[in-house]
């Protein structure tokens, strides 16, 4: 592995880093006359929405909220079309400029008209054959945003649960299925995966986060694989970035409190670089329902990340960064337990050190915009190391990742085609207590996907990639994604796809090892990870949207239903009996049938409904019995009020309701199904200038689960169990925080 990592180093330090001419530039309009009285510091007012284009080409842009702007240059371009609603429209001559500001000036006939612009937080691109939702960074900034596992608060398509009553994980569930079978990449690098797939969530702290694309349905033939339900894809923040600084701090009445600090500047007319850090501890032992353990782990988490990118004129482009971090937690019985003594307490410590390296250079040929060479690699060293009572966990993975991607056209800019390589290799060194599971994994292949774009009224997207996995051979993913326009307000999406991915059993499942089972592998393969076969799986999927305006206010309605099911599967069983939880191959059938509408409505004048439903069916067959999943409500709804606009002034109110979830059949002291229940969250921001003070409840109505670990009086006992979590366990959560950006 530290040979991979040098010729990683290497590749980055050698690799051609100038990149093709980019404009930069903000779009502005002169203030009114009666605005300017006390804003003498400020008579430009940006204008977002804005749409550049280089004329004769089909390359554009839209300036953003703040009226900025960046936009490739082709080399033959050099007239620049600059086009808003009620402005006067422009040419600009550009030769070589690199960054502008672009003054418009609104036509007289339109004087008295107020044209204003608001863009979603979450929006859908209507030209996208893909299922594909970006929540911006204002629908981020709508709840405490912590990680990217406590992004989702406000997104209706992503379920976010407890794994377990003890470590305090969070796990996200997507059409059904839990995250594991969602693919989850950095700005398009499948890097959080492997031994990280669980607590990598956690990796990417939400200060950091530019934007989350939520992808329902087998992914981009690009990125990999290992994509079976969807993609979840964190754009972090550029060293390009208008803002320069960055800082946030955050705060609960649990103790937990984190700090980030984001720096972004220019080294030259070349070079870029960021620097971010991140900081969070939780210093205080606290269990509310009193059952001995503690509510959340105590702790400190330490991360940073440097980034660089150089751009130039010749065609070349490139980045390269790194990230390291360190999290200690500590979890389990209080010490200061009357009548015990420090070694009968069930103790519970975490350990994870990981190292980051990752590059990406492009090239796009001269003369031909539509036409590039792009290669991205990454390389990681990840050690977790976790006691738990009596036993021990250590798991280490060093991994290397590489993809060439060649784009081009067939003809015309309506048929266009991606090919390329990649490569993957993991080496894993795991043991639980004596029993070791070593295993390296090397995986060359190759795609091609094609796109036709030659109708307004249809799009589609048809790949194929096909990988030599030398645990289990030769693995085809076809995968098809199409968008059929039935009239200017509905679209029609439809996909299709299979996937495949190597199960980690035992940090996939380490909530189920905090307990009184013991761990049963049922191999059947001799060459397979943990003698198991890999999961592969088809995902199919509709999705209806349908955008309507009612009293001037736009609005959409969408209606989706997805069908995941697998021809092979490592079951996790804890049904069978109370004293194991059994792995083994799928001997029968499983599936997940996903259902959901949503609702997107403004009310009144900056009053934002997302209302939505979901119904799932999830099941399993366990040794001869299909049931349905264990701890999945069949019924959930929600919604989400958000108001922003009132002098500096944004609320946020979400209210979910989960229904009843099945309980696992083998365990003890609890019933079949758990109750229904309802969560509210609430959020307030004022906005002073460049500063933000954010104050928010979680869970407003103090509901939680009373017992969230059975057998806690006695955890060395048979009837010790972590994992049956339901609900909420800490209860009502107020936090209060500010952020200062400076540009």
């Amino acid at each position: 592995m530290k040979r991979w990592i040098f010729l990683t180093i290497v590749f980055l330090a050698f690799s051609p880093l100038q990149a093709q001419q980019t404009l930069k530039g903000r779009v502005v309009e002169q203030m009114p006359r009666e605005e300017k009285e006390g804003h003498d510091h400020a008579k430009l007012a940006p204008l977002p929405g804005v749409n550049l284009f280089w004329l004769g080409t089909t390359i554009g842009t839209s300036t953003d909220q703040d009226g900025y702007f960046e936009l490739k240059k082709p080399d033959e371009a050099e007239n620049l079309v600059v086009k808003y609603v009620g402005y006067r429209s422009d040419t600009l001559l550009i030769k070589n400029q690199q960054e502008i500001e672009i003054l418009l000036k609104d036509l007289n006939t339109l004087e008295g008209i107020t044209i204003t612009f608001r863009e979603k937080s979450i929006s859908l691109d209507p030209m996208n054959p893909l299922n594909a939702h970006t929540m911006n960074e204002d629908e981020l900034y709508k709840a405490a945003c912590c990680n990217l596992s406590e992004s989702f608060e406000t997104n209706p398509s992503i379920d976010v649960s407890y794994s377990d009553g003890v470590t305090g994980s969070k796990q996200i569930e997507m059409l059904g299925l839990a995250g594991i079978y969602s693919q989850i990449t950095v700005e398009n690098m499948p890097i959080i995966r492997g031994l990280a797939t669980i607590e990598g969530l956690t990796y990417i702290p939400g200060t950091w986060m530019n934007s989350i694309q939520v992808t329902k349905g087998a992914g981009s033939v690009v990125n990999g694989y290992e994509s079976i339900t969807g993609q979840i894809n964190a754009e972090l923040r550029k060293p390009t970035d208008k803002e320069k600084l960055f800082a946030n701090i955050y705060f609960n009445e649990s103790g937990r409190t984190e700090l980030n600090l984001n720096l972004a500047g220019k080294v030259n007319e070349n070079v870029y670089t960021s620097l971010l850090l991140h900081s969070a501890v939780r210093p205080f032992a606290i269990d509310r329902n009193e059952d001995t353990f503690l509510d959340n782990p105590t702790g400190e988490n330490l991360m940073l990340m440097n980034r660089w990118r150089f751009q130039g004129k010749s065609g070349w482009e490139g980045q390269f960064g790194f990230k390291a971090l360190r999290f200690n937690n500590d979890a389990g019985q209080l010490q200061d337990i009357a009548d015990e003594t420090s070694d009968q307490l069930y103790r519970v410590s975490m350990q994870t050190d990981r190292l980051e390296i990752w590059g990406k250079a492009g090239y796009v040929f001269p003369g031909r915009p539509y036409q590039s060479l792009g290669l991205q690699v990454s390389s990681s060293v990840h050690d977790h190391q976790t006691n738990f009572g009596l036993n021990r966990y250590q798991g280490a993975e060093n991994s290397l990742y590489a993809n060439l991607i060649f784009q081009s056209i067939i003809g015309n800019t309506a048929h266009q085609y991606k090919a390329g390589l990649s490569f993957m290799a993991d080496n894993y060194d795991e043991s639980l207590n004596a029993t070791s599971y070593d295993r390296t994994e090397k995986v060359p292949g190759a795609f091609v996907e094609y796109t036709n774009q030659s109708s307004e009224k249809m799009t589609m997207v048809a790949g194929l990639r096909a990988d030599y996995h030398n645990l289990y051979g030769l693995f085809f993913s076809p995968r098809l994604h199409t968008r059929l326009a039935l009239s200017d307000q509905t679209t029609l999406r439809a996909s299709a796809g299979r996937g495949l991915r190597v199960a980690n059993i035992l940090s996939e499942n380490l909530g189920l090892l905090i307990s009184a089972r013991t761990p049963t592998i049922y191999s059947t393969n001799s060459t397979g990870a943990y003698g198991l076969n890999p999961e592969i799986a088809w995902n199919s999927g509709l999705n209806l949207t349908h955008e309507f305006t009612l009293n001037f206010r736009t609005g959409s309605v969408a209606l989706d239903f997805y069908r995941t099911w697998f021809s092979d599967q490592v079951v996790v069983d804890r049904e069978t009996t109370a004293d194991q939880v059994l792995f083994y191959n799928l001997e029968g059938t499983s599936f997940s049938n996903s259902l959901q509408a949503e609702v997107n409505y403004e009310l009144l004048k900056f009053l934002d409904l997302r209302a939505a439903y979901r119904w799932y069916d999830v099941q399993t067959t366990y040794q001869e019995k299909t049931l349905s999943r264990p701890l999945m409500a069949n019924h959930r709804a929600f919604m989400n009020l958000a108001y922003e606009g009132l002098k500096s002034w944004n609320f946020d109110y979400t209210l979910q309701w989960i229904g009843a979830k099945r309980l696992p059949a083998a365990g003890v002291d609890f019933t079949n199904f758990s109750p229904d229940f309802t969560l509210m969250n609430a959020q307030v921001t004022k906005t002073f200038g460049n500063l933000d003070v954010y104050l928010g409840m979680e869970n407003i109505l103090d509901f939680r689960q009373n017992n969230p670990i059975q057998g806690a009086e006695d955890p060395f006992g048979a009837n010790f169990e972590s994992a049956n979590v339901w609900g909420p366990i800490f209860g009502r959560m107020t936090y209060l925080g500010a952020r200062f950006k400076m540009l």
